[in-house]
């Protein structure tokens, strides 16, 4: 725990991305040289040795277009680290991966678990407690919505998918799956470092849309003073639910199908707030105060594999529950939506010698906006944000894999091409890899954001953070 600094991260999440997580994947890339190894920490009679992988990074990024109020934002320099561990013994498995950096500046520092359990023994039927990832939806996982499992958002380009943390129980056999989950506890999403700074809500990133401080009152602009009141610890992190997810087919061949279930909290804490206004003065004094709110989620995936090809269809709603505030309040309510996807996953073998892992998906969002209203459930005239999602309708290329081979060493490459239709815009994400031993590896990539009109839907994702065109590079060691 980082005390006030580390809850301001934690609860404020969904002011750095609007409620939202951009739309992304995770192929997996063929094994490159270099990228993985295995060192063994001890043996004993009753236990396996331990299994490590550690992966170190250090990389300089520039932006192209300077932040007039904040210059020191358009180079950073970051130092990451990320170490997994499994541990077998004779009763029980142990798991932990924890990734932490920094960027060198103020509330730029984070360290998070993104798994940490303990699994019992058992050939079909399992019990892990504690933080684990599942695939509890593929359109979830693909586009990382964060409706089913939480992310890490400091950087909106690249969100990292967390686990949900409770009790497992699965019965998995290779044609079909029962999961159930429990938890007395809710972690939620996280962003930014948000802190309270001349009046406004500011954060040391890029990538955080700060709410409005002008307020139309009475035929005349007011401006908006925010305070911050965070709530007891354990009024946020004591909140439970539990989920429901069953298999049916074998993933790896033929048909199959996943359908999941579950009462949660959402990922995305909303946000309340109160205004007093002083009358002596065009001034709004507002406090705003994070909230936990529940949703039912399910979601259905239908899949048939054959070979190196699997095409995937999926469907998820999710129902936000509604709740009005205490007299003199306003709160976000989240707005029910459906989302709908297809994809195909294929590989192309020896093209330019090597193999390159192809992605095509397209995604549908109807629905989610968010709408604040007053205690009597009417909307105010104010909005901090009014969407839930980064993207809701768009097709996505999306290549990875070792593209060549230069002195004898891998080039390893990853391009997504994204494209928006409700927001005319676009989103291209490049990055090169290339081992000159096994063990290091130099980095190059860039990512470009583009709209064909700024003056539509100003308030989207992309048209926000269109000045967010930037290049990046460093070293990369692995072990």
């Amino acid at each position: 725990m980082r005390g006030k600094t580390y809850w301001l991260a934690l609860v404020f999440s969904v002011l750095a991305t609007h409620t939202s997580h951009a739309a992304d994947s995770s192929l997996r890339l063929p094994k490159a040289q270099g990228t993985s190894t295995i060192k063994n920490l001890e043996k004993s009679e009753d236990s396996e040795p331990a299994h490590v992988y550690g992966q170190i990074r250090l990389e300089g990024m520039q932006y192209l277009t300077p932040v007039p109020d904040a210059p020191r934002l358009t180079y950073s320099q970051l130092l990451s680290a990320r170490l997994s561990v499994l541990k077998e013994t004779r009763w029980i498995d142990a798991a932990t991966d924890v990734s932490g950096g920094t960027f060198f500046s103020r509330g730029q520092t984070h360290l998070i678990v993104h798994e940490t359990y303990l699994a019992s023994k058992g050939e079909n039927f399992k019990v892990f407690a504690g933080r684990k990832k599942k695939d509890w939806s593929d359109i979830d996982h693909r586009w990382n919505l964060g409706l089913w499992q939480p992310f890490l958002t400091i950087d909106a380009l690249r969100p990292e998918e967390e686990g949900l943390t409770g009790f497992f129980f699965d019965y998995n056999k290779k044609d079909w799956e029962v999961l159930f989950m429990a938890t007395p506890m809710f972690i939620p999403s996280m962003g930014p470092d948000v802190r309270e700074e001349g009046g406004g809500l500011v954060a040391d990133s890029r990538w955080y849309r700060a709410p409005s401080r002008n307020y139309d009152f009475n035929s005349r602009i007011n401006t908006i003073s925010y305070k911050l009141d965070i709530p007891e610890q354990a009024k946020l992190v004591n909140n439970g639910g539990a989920s429901l997810m069953t298999r049916l087919g074998d993933k790896s061949k033929g048909t199959w199908v996943v359908a999941s279930a579950g009462y949660l909290p959402v990922n995305d804490l909303v946000l309340k707030r109160q205004a007093f206004k002083q009358t002596s003065e065009d001034k709004v004094d507002v406090t705003v105060q994070p909230a936990v709110t529940y949703h039912q989620i399910q979601s259905v995936d239908v899949g048939y594999t054959y070979k190196a090809v699997k095409t995937t269809i999926s469907y998820l709603q999710d129902s936000p529950e509604a709740h009005l505030p205490e007299e003199e309040w306003v709160i976000q309510n989240l707005k029910p939506l459906q989302a709908y996807s297809a994809a195909v996953d294929f590989s192309l073998a020896d093209v330019l010698t090597k193999t390159i892992a192809v992605q095509i998906a397209y995604l549908k969002v109807v629905g989610g906006g968010i709408v604040d209203v007053t205690s009597n459930g009417t909307p105010d005239d104010f909005t901090l944000y009014d969407s839930r999602l980064k993207f809701t309708n768009s097709l996505m290329l999306r290549l990875e894999g070792q593209l060549a081979t230069w002195f004898k060493r891998p080039l390893v490459t990853r391009i997504k091409y994204l494209y928006d239709y409700d927001q005319r815009g676009s989103l291209l994400n490049t990055e090169f890899q290339y081992y000159p031993t096994q063990k290091w590896a130099v980095v190059m990539g860039g990512d470009v954001l583009g709209v064909q009109d700024e003056s539509y839907k100003p308030s989207s994702f992309l048209n926000q953070f269109r000045a967010n065109d930037r290049f990046y590079g460093g070293m990369t060691y692995v072990f």
